[in-house]
């Protein structure tokens, strides 16, 4: 093969180094590679967590010898042959003891041109997913070098896309959408998350007339003599493979701004098609009180000395690519999902697939919590319950065991409602100030920022802040599956000036992993007049548990605020274990009293009220009583209607041949 010449893609942009005979088929390549690539699919899902996977995901474990530290992307796509042609500069340190070739990601439908390490072209073998390129010797620990990728091919189309060809009005409309692992089917990668590149340069060569969005800033556009344009965007801040991204189409770009401070603002820069522009002016500020929100919640939004923003692309839903979501709809709460990515999934990325919840949902919540502090605690509340029947449909556990097929790895229910079910009862556990100051917390620390974290890195965090393990919440949520559905029985009795309640509360999983849920439960006992609400700490399966109250409830509810997920069966009657007669309540009375009695089982019983002389004054009850808690009031009437004298009376139970008597006082 011949040297490598120094040609540049566009006049005025940065040089990229060809191979010659590269630069020869360009225009040969433009009408071979007519092959129809992957459309706009036409699907009416609203987030990526629906869409199904084409093909089974492979996950890639990177090459371990190398820490990437810079990224060039620099391509010319071809709508009309549905191609792609590059060069891809990776920059890299040795962590291993020594390398003697270095592995990276490239799918099998991209053909590698050539290799090279300055002017040594480097032997490249290659595998499916994949391809070695042999050092010419081997690099020892600490040295730092560069690859040059030469390469061209029609984009594969796996898990949501990875990088489409399409056309809106007309005009070619080209995206990419990498997660989770296809960045590998448009451009050579190391393409794993554990290793963020430092920084990126992304710069693209496309038909005139088109603009270009990516993450970073845009440092140049420039119009080149064949018609074509070339946008070159600088990402500063380390980003995954998965979140470089390109948006390709005839867009108009308008910006508004977010004011940090009293002297500095950010742009939010938005490329949307012509037809959407009067819809997007409308609804994309509100990203800008939006910013002010998450900021507020989660520290400042972490790439400032940049940018924010939005780029329409063809696939339903959104994508939180790192400085510029791509998107399909402008609705609020799609908005206030992606922005919260750029804390939890840009800036702290899942380290492993497993853990996708503390991306998906860390910002499934944070909907709820945009519209607690925007529009008050009863839109919080009604929006996370709006998540709860599909967060009880979840299979499985939130921590994804089986990440190889796409659909598996972003099922909604289990990663996005239940994820967001976890930090809503992880709140109430913690509490509003801990829980919130563990949060930002987390987002603050120099372990995980720019970086990668894991379920147990959040755990600990939760645990340093709040002062107590919470492995019990953890792996019951987090690690189990399923969850509890609660019934309680209960009853109640005067004890001096007070009601004693008695009760149990059980539960059911449906599971071993756990076989029951340690949780506080909310019960609120509450009459016409009074409610309390008390914590019960469930621990068993069948928690027994007493306590006083100032009023005689007549009703009681487990959770009522819906803190936990769960389902409620209605409360039942606790069978009493012994016939007894409680003392009237009030007493003394004036114009009327209630007599509650506890059946252990359905029985003949009578209930009768008697003067002090022993003559019987009324009958309340005379039949079949069923078992449990039957109460009835007495109007210090006798049976004929007539108001007794005050005075003391004798209320006596009879059943089963069990008599208990006892007195009350009536007032006039």
């Amino acid at each position: 093969m011949a040297d490598a010449t120094v040609i540049p893609f566009a006049v005025g942009s940065p040089p990229c180094y060809l191979d010659p005979m590269i630069c020869r088929i360009t225009t040969f390549l433009v009408l071979f590679l007519m092959v129809s690539g992957a459309r706009a699919g036409d699907d009416g899902c609203s987030t990526k967590g629906r869409w199904l996977a084409r093909t089974a995901a492979q996950a890639s474990t990177g090459d371990p010898g190398i820490d990437v530290t810079y990224y060039r992307l620099n391509l010319r796509v071809f709508p009309a042959a549905t191609a792609l042609q590059g060069v891809v500069r990776m920059t890299a340190t040795v962590v291993a003891a020594s390398i003697t070739g270095v592995t990276l990601d490239l799918s099998g439908s991209m053909t590698v041109d050539s290799v090279r390490m300055g002017q040594t072209l480097l032997q490249v073998t290659r595998y499916p997913t994949g391809f070695v390129a042999s050092l010419p010797s081997p690099l020892l620990k600490g040295a730092a070098f560069s690859v040059d990728v030469f390469y061209h091919g029609v984009p594969a189309s796996t898990g949501f896309g990875s990088f489409v060809f399409s056309e809106t009005s007309g005009s070619p409309w080209v995206w990419s959408l990498s997660q989770p692992y296809g960045a590998r089917d448009w451009w050579p990668c190391k393409d794993h998350q554990l290793d963020k590149a430092d920084s990126a340069d992304i710069i693209v060569t496309c038909p005139g007339g088109l603009k270009v969005g990516s993450n970073g800033l845009l440092r140049s556009t420039t119009d080149n003599d064949d018609g074509t344009t070339t946008f070159f965007w600088a990402e500063r801040y380390p980003i995954a493979t998965y979140l470089i991204s390109i948006a390709v189409g005839p867009f108009i770009a308008f910006s508004d701004w977010y004011r940090y401070s009293a002297t500095d603002s950010m742009e939010v820069l938005n490329y949307v098609l012509p037809t959407h522009l009067a819809v997007a002016q409308q609804e994309l500020p509100k990203t800008v009180p939006m910013l002010g929100i998450f900021s507020h919640l989660y520290g400042p939004y972490p790439f400032l000395r940049e940018k924010y923003g939005h780029s329409q692309f063809g696939r339903g839903g959104a994508m939180e690519h790192q400085t510029m979501t791509s998107t399909t709809t402008f609705d609020e709460d799609v908005l206030a999902h992606e922005l919260a990515h750029q804390w939890f999934g840009d800036l702290i990325t899942c380290r492993t697939w497993q853990d996708l919840w503390l991306n998906e949902g860390f910002a499934t919540y944070s909907e709820s919590l945009y519209r607690e502090a925007r529009y008050g605690t009863a839109e919080y509340r009604q929006m996370i319950r709006g998540r709860m029947a599909s967060a009880l449909n979840a299979q499985g556990s939130v921590f994804v065991t089986d990440t190889t097929t796409v659909s598996n790895l972003f099922a909604v229910g289990r990663v996005y409602a239940k994820g967001a079910w976890v930090l809503h009862m992880l709140r109430h556990v913690m509490g509003d100030s801990s829980f919130f100051r563990a949060i930002r917390q987390y987002a603050a620390d120099p372990r995980f920022r720019y970086g990668t974290a894991s379920t147990a890195d959040f755990q600990g965090i939760c645990e340093g802040v709040s002062g107590t393990s919470l492995a019990w919440f953890f792996n019951q949520w987090i690690y189990g599956e399923k969850y509890p559905r609660y019934t309680l029985r209960w009853t109640s009795r005067p004890a001096g000036n007070r009601v004693l309640i008695t009760g149990q509360l059980d539960q059911e999983t449906h599971t071993t992993t756990p076989s029951f849920f340690v949780m506080p439960v909310d019960a609120r006992f509450s009459s016409g007049s009074a409610d309390t609400t008390v914590v019960i700490q469930s621990d068993q399966k069948s928690k027994v548990f007493s306590l006083e109250l100032p009023f005689a409830p007549t009703r009681a509810e487990v959770d009522p605020d819906m803190w936990i997920l769960r389902e409620v069966a209605d409360p039942e009657p606790l069978l009493p274990v012994a016939l007894t007669l409680d003392q009237n309540f009030p007493n003394p009375f004036n114009g009327g009293t209630s007599i509650r009695v506890h059946f252990p089982q359905r029985i003949a019983a009578t209930l009768e009220v008697y003067s002090i002389l022993g003559a019987r004054v009324a009958t309340l009850f005379n039949g079949i009583a069923e078992a449990g808690v039957r109460t009835w009031t007495w109007d210090a009437r006798d049976d004929r209607g007539v108001a007794v004298a005050a005075g003391v009376y004798w209320y006596r139970i009879t059943a089963g041949g069990n008599t208990q008597t006892r007195s009350m006082i009536t007032l006039r």
